[in-house]
């Protein structure tokens, strides 16, 4: 069969640990547009994933937010974009707060700002590594009554699943995007949802995408896409899940031939 689509996860997956582009995936990523068509699938901000959509020149439509958003860099602008029902954001900050976590709550695909309630460390490092503005609010709940693309949540991994188990209730998809991240987004989003609704625009069978990422947030693209590939580093958990766990990204050049 031959592959039409290859949709590649940011973090962790094309970015290495530093959160930089290395010069071997610039240059797989060229070689591989030659080929077929390319996109990301990324549950970063469209300002803090515009760097890299330039850096690739990707001209495809990328999924943003995790599924929230379907972004078209050629038109600057969005073709999908879902928020959160006003209950839900609610609803969930209401628990986080009961919780030792970092809050964060990003609105509007146009707003480049993340809007945190505590500059802690890990919040200002975070920023930093994403390249993103924020703004220090501490009372989210207002802006919550607002548009909500998404809610991230940061802290230590047994306090964000037992934050997982209190939010069960929520009318909302949660999802693990890091060890450290709980993420939830719009009832029905996921990166697959996003994927889904993309193939559909494109007018592509989603058996001819290849989709490409290391974390839980990944899965639902496995479930949607032709060939659902991992990384060795992944969670067992998402490596189960994957058709094809790879190195790196680069040693999918070896499989361009499939089928």
């Amino acid at each position: 069969m031959k592959f039409e689509l290859f949709a590649f996860d940011l973090d962790g997956t094309l970015l290495g640990p530093n959160g930089k582009l290395s010069f071997k995936v610039r240059q797989f990523i060229e070689r591989l547009k030659k080929r077929a068509r390319v996109t990301l699938a990324t549950g970063r901000s469209l300002f803090s994933a515009q760097p890299y959509i330039e850096t690739l020149g990707i001209h495809e439509p990328v999924i943003l937010y995790h599924g929230a958003v379907v972004f078209c860099p050629r038109a600057r602008k969005p073709l999908r974009e879902v928020h959160l029902s006003q209950e839900a954001a609610v609803f969930a900050l209401r628990i986080a707060k009961s919780f030792p976590v970092d809050i964060q709550l990003y609105r509007s695909v146009f707003d480049e700002y993340v809007y945190v309630s505590s500059l802690s460390p890990a919040v200002v490092e975070f920023t930093q590594k994403e390249n993103l503005p924020l703004r220090c609010v501490p009372d989210l709940l207002p802006l919550a009554k607002g548009e909500v693309l998404k809610l991230l949540f940061m802290g230590e991994a047994e306090v964000l699943q037992a934050l997982r188990e209190a939010l069960r209730e929520v009318e909302a998809t949660v999802v693990r995007s890091e060890w450290n991240y709980l993420e939830v987004l719009p009832k029905g989003i996921s990166k697959g949802a996003g994927l889904a609704w993309l193939c559909q625009e494109l007018g592509l069978s989603p058996e001819r995408v290849v989709a490409v990422g290391d974390q839980e947030s990944d899965v639902p693209m496995f479930e949607v896409a032709g060939l659902g590939v991992t990384l060795a580093h992944a969670p067992q958990a998402v490596r189960e899940k994957a058709d094809l766990v790879i190195p790196n990204v680069e040693e999918l050049e070896s499989w361009w031939g499939m089928g």
